[in-house]
């Protein structure tokens, strides 16, 4: 399989019933309101099944009169026809899909049924049946990876002792506790004051429902990543004494053993594969690579773009196949043949999904329509469902030649359509 430099044009998929009309639509015409954006569904987080054949992904929704945002799972087959909303939760809230490897199973986190409101994982036969609850930590599961077997996964939770805000002391009923500050990073925008908690990496057996801690330490682990022969998980720390001071976050590996030693990967003096671009570490399919996101140094912070990196598995020096690229790139991948690596790269105000050689070369454009395309996924057989905004449609394309359809599939059309085809009446 190869990737090819020209790809047919690229295609709509997915569910023309959420199509909701807008509120108080006129065949006339009119003025959009700040009421018609609470009927509009937003599409999000697109995850291929392992055989190409279904793409599951999150439907969301703002209520006005209840003042939340509420999201669901859908699946919708690669042709388009076939359109299936698997979760049908009210107030609570369904997402980050995960396809088991064999692809009978569908796993998604949930704070439904809750007590502490905290996302569990749930686990959903895709040939029917209600979904089973899996966890019941009290912190929740913050992300989870499957293993290649499709028997156990990875997952990253939030522990250990924390000062909260708004907790309440026990000598005096209802009064807040005092905030303690004793490190350098000590609050963050959207969570507030920060505490103590750490975020590690845990194991959890399927069958059992055993779950193991992984790693410890006074550090966070992130973005875990199973190597092919599931064996290892690549994953993301600050492993410096005062990590809070700086961003010199590196790629580590470890056994997936309880009580495995982790070993650093990398060691440029910035951030490798830096957690807030939600881009993992990539394992080549033969398992001997682990591609990456690495930033540039940290006197430049958040200026310095973000370029591809690859690295032996067993450890060495990384290579930049593109070291003349001056944009930022995200969301790496390989392809299912190893050969080349797929990409995100931000130019000119839009987001494109392109292509390279692992061993450097041209990079190569994907779909030629001018959009922010903001998440993709892929399959073995190399079929792509990509989530492309600013019309929030999911497109299709596919890394083999003469697989395109050569008929129009089904379309729906997200916030900016809605408003440009009510606005054309």
């Amino acid at each position: 399989m190869h990737i090819i430099e020209r790809l047919c044009p690229a295609l709509f998929l997915l569910v023309p019933q959420f199509a909701t009309p807008l509120a108080g639509q006129q065949t006339g015409g009119r003025p959009v309101t700040i009421e018609d954006q609470f009927a509009l569904k937003d599409v999000s987080d697109p995850q291929i099944s392992p055989d190409g054949k279904w793409v599951a992904y999150v439907v969301s929704q703002k209520d006005f009169e209840k003042d939340l945002n509420q999201s669901d799972v859908w699946m919708t087959s690669w042709d388009g026809v076939t359109t299936i909303q698997l979760t049908h939760t009210e107030k609570e809230s369904e997402s980050d899909p995960g396809w088991s490897p064999d692809g009978k199973y569908l796993a998604f986190l949930s704070d439904r049924e809750d007590e502490n409101d905290a996302s569990q994982l749930w686990l959903l036969n895709t040939a029917g049946g209600e979904a089973e609850r899996l966890t019941d930590g009290k912190n929740g599961i913050e992300s989870f990876a499957w293993a290649p077997d499709g028997k156990r996964m990875v997952f990253t939770i939030e522990d250990g002792d924390s000062v909260e805000v708004g907790g309440t002391d026990t000598t005096h009923k209802g009064t807040p506790k005092p905030i303690v500050v004793d490190r350098y990073y000590f609050k963050e925008n959207y969570t507030g004051y920060l505490g103590r908690k750490r975020t590690h990496l845990y194991l959890f057996d399927v069958a059992t429902k055993i779950t193991t801690q992984l790693t410890s330490g006074d550090h966070n682990e992130s973005l875990p990543s199973w190597a092919p022969d599931g064996k290892s998980i690549a994953f993301v720390s600050k492993g410096a004494e005062d990590w809070d001071r700086n961003d010199n976050y590196d790629v580590y590996v470890v056994d997936a053993t309880p009580g495995a030693k982790p070993r650093q990967l990398t060691t440029f003096e910035g951030p490798d594969a830096e957690p807030d671009w939600e881009s993992p570490p990539a394992w080549s399919p033969d398992g001997k690579q682990i591609a990456y996101l690495q930033g540039g140094p940290l006197k430049l912070i958040y200026y310095a773009g973000h370029k591809v990196a690859v690295i032996p598995a067993a450890g060495g020096i990384p290579k930049i196949p593109s070291p003349n690229l001056d944009r930022n790139t995200d969301l790496l991948r390989w392809s299912p043949d190893g050969n080349s690596l797929l990409f995100l790269i931000e130019d000119d105000r839009t987001q494109y999904l392109a292509s390279m050689p692992a061993a450097g070369g041209s990079i190569k454009k994907l779909l030629s329509s001018r959009s922010e395309v903001s998440g993709y996924s892929a399959s073995s057989n190399g079929r792509m469902p990509c989530w492309s905004d600013p019309s929030t449609d999911m497109r299709t394309c596919d890394l083999s030649p003469r697989i395109c359809p050569t008929r129009p599939v089904r379309t729906w059309r997200g916030p900016t359509s809605a408003f440009r085809n009510s606005a054309a009446r």
